[in-house]
């Protein structure tokens, strides 16, 4: 029997989220087969020393990956490991170098519903990353600042903590709070630049949502 492909970029389709049921053997595979070239070109990556291994940074921290073998280490001494030790944040990286288009950032932002079909996916997305973000900070507002300030994010005047997180070049990702009072509740909201569209699936916009916060979480132990 044929598998279903992906109409976007022609993978095998193996469910709605991609991050956790295509295998990380299976984009390893396809990196290995890919041109380093192309893939810095296309992404306006900078060369580390040799066309096989390039520059890139991933939630405001530099990293040095290689080609055909994806081996990641830390650009910077002593600086916070996000990604080189989480297969989620690899698999990420690799649907990045291998199918992104990204556009330059024009300064607005979606929310996950304004992307296509977002509504479609939008439970998911606010269990695993609006619930989430509340429950670990909506009464920890000041530790939320902190956090994110380290991380370097850019803070944004609006709501009661807002900060845009680069999650790789020119791709933010805007996470508000509201803190909560005796009358209301505090909520929450998270906001994409429009040039997500080109650069990564609504579905998977989940997925990096969930794995901002828990570098957050990874963060915060640093304080």
């Amino acid at each position: 029997m044929m598998e279903n492909t992906d109409k976007e970029n022609g993978l095998p389709d193996y469910g709605k989220d991609n991050l956790h049921q295509q295998p990380l053997a299976f984009f390893l595979e396809k990196y290995a087969q890919a041109d380093p070239e192309e893939i810095a070109g296309r992404l306006s990556l900078p060369a580390e020393g040799d066309p096989h291994s390039f520059l890139i940074r991933y939630l405001g921290r530099p990293y040095r990956v290689t080609w055909p073998a994806l081996d990641i280490t830390p650009a910077e001494e002593g600086m916070t490991d996000l990604l080189s030790g989480n297969d989620s944040a690899r698999i990420l990286l690799l649907r990045y170098l291998l199918f992104a288009y990204p556009t330059e950032a024009d300064g607005t932002f979606v929310s996950f519903r304004d992307m296509p079909g977002g509504d479609l996916y939008f439970q998911p997305f606010q269990g695993r990353c609006i619930f989430r973000l509340l429950g670990k900070y909506g009464r920890r507002i000041d530790v939320f600042r902190q956090v994110l300030e380290k991380m370097g994010a850019s803070k944004v005047s609006y709501a009661d903590a807002c900060y845009d997180v680069e999650l790789f070049e020119g791709l933010f990702v805007r996470f508000i709070l509201w803190e909560g009072d005796d009358e209301f509740p505090a909520s929450a909201q998270i906001l994409f630049s429009s040039n997500f569209r080109t650069a990564f699936e609504t579905y998977d916009l989940a997925e990096i949502g969930g794995l901002c916060i828990t570098a957050f979480g990874i963060t915060e132990k640093t304080l």
